[in-house]
């Protein structure tokens, strides 16, 4: 089940220093930009490190081999356990769960601002909540998506229920799309997507033309995926440490 915003677990209100919630320098996103959009991602602390879990299906593997480590986030100092990426991580998660009206108005003002600077560049806006995270944003921020009809909201999930309710509907959000992701648990929830015509996101070693039967397309080149054909695998091809363990998390081409 998806994560619902009134059942994250609460805790005693903190004093948060205003951070920047959003970034347009993920390397992934910024390829984007080819194809005339301008995304911003947003990146929490994922699973349970900010203190509270805001992935609440993510598997074993997943955890293992989140990319939340990934490039500069997994950089440390001799000695040191975090950095300052997974520090503003952190931060920002648990501004979120420690006032949300704070947090909202913050994310109102930075998706205002994005809009703008897209459109200065001539690109279409779009935004990325769950950078990563997991969590079910169209039970918070309803009235936030409607404000900002012209961007496209888009992202992730492991999540079958909140998948299926996004497949068949009626989904509250019209500009916001979603994309599952495979895991080693749920091979035959992708298969049961992928037959209704959704669209599943799985890593492999070397990302094949077809798997199980369904054409799968090169999710690297962007992550625009509201672009994608519906229907099919987004190929992703292995990275950091999966790429060289022998995880079920990766989808096993048969010989």
């Amino acid at each position: 089940m998806p994560t619902p915003m009134s059942n994250l677990a609460a805790h005693p209100p903190m004093k948060h220093r205003m951070l920047k919630l959003l970034t347009t320098s993920n390397p992934k996103i910024q390829k984007g930009v080819k194809r005339g959009y301008l995304t911003a991602i947003q990146h929490f602390a994922p699973s349970k490190l900010s203190g509270t879990n805001v992935c609440s299906d993510a598997t074993p593997e997943c955890i293992r081999y989140c990319l939340n480590k990934a490039g500069r986030g997994g950089i440390y100092k001799k000695g040191e356990t975090t950095n300052r990426i997974q520090e503003a991580r952190v931060k920002r998660t648990r501004l979120f769960l420690d006032d949300f009206l704070l947090y909202k108005a913050q994310l109102t003002k930075e998706i205002a601002s994005h809009v703008k600077k897209a459109e200065k560049l001539g690109l279409d806006p779009c935004v990325r909540l769950n950078g990563t995270s997991d969590l079910a944003w169209e039970e918070g921020l309803g009235a936030m998506f409607w404000r900002f009809q012209d961007v496209m909201f888009y992202d992730y999930t492991k999540s079958f229920d909140r998948y299926m309710s996004f497949l068949n509907g009626p989904w509250p959000i019209q500009n916001y799309y979603l994309t599952f992701s495979r895991s080693e648990l749920n091979h035959d929830q992708c298969l049961e997507i992928l037959n209704m015509g959704g669209s599943v996101a799985a890593v492999f070693d070397d990302v094949p033309p077809y798997f199980c039967g369904y054409p799968v397309i090169n999710g690297d080149t962007d992550d625009l995926r509201f672009l994608d054909t519906p229907g099919y695998w987004v190929g992703l091809k292995a990275k950091g440490k999966l790429k060289q363990s022998d995880s079920p998390f990766k989808a096993e081409i048969q010989a």
